[in-house]
């Protein structure tokens, strides 16, 4: 069974990241592209977010349905396999997972387009993911 505390300190870091994020795209893509310290402080904003979605799923995987893998998509997938997840989250949270690993691991190589363009059009996942994982947490609970 996946820990009652766990679940609770990540959704509740998966919020608040998310209004964070939510926070700045009040932006306009000129100031975002100008200001480098700003495009930063997203970036980073957007790897806390994606891994505390990542750290949540395979707290759960390995709790709640025995995954002993390490890879960060593959403990999304389970989630899916087993119904945590809708496809279409798992789908998304996926793609995050991809984009997590460009911004932690290609930094100087990051489109600052690309970051922005996720930061208007991307962040629904995070409410999706929280939803989503509250209401199968709550079931089990019954």
């Amino acid at each position: 069974m996946a820990d009652p505390a766990v679940v609770s300190r990540k959704l509740s870091q998966i919020e608040q990241y998310y209004g964070e994020l939510k926070a700045k795209q009040q932006l306009s893509k000129e100031e975002f592209l100008d200001d480098i310290t700003e495009r930063r402080a997203i970036e980073r904003m957007f790897q806390n977010a994606i891994q505390a979605c990542i750290d949540l799923a395979t707290h759960i995987a390995t709790a709640a349905f025995e995954y002993e893998g390490e890879a960060s998509r593959e403990a999304v997938e389970v989630l899916g396999e087993h119904k945590v997840l809708s496809d279409t989250t798992v789908s998304k949270l996926t793609d995050a997972v991809g984009f997590r690993n460009i911004l932690a691991h290609q930094y100087g190589d990051v489109s600052p387009e690309k970051v922005y363009e996720y930061l208007q059009h991307e962040l629904a996942i995070y409410e999706d993911v929280s939803r989503e994982i509250a209401e199968w947490f709550r079931q089990q609970e019954l």
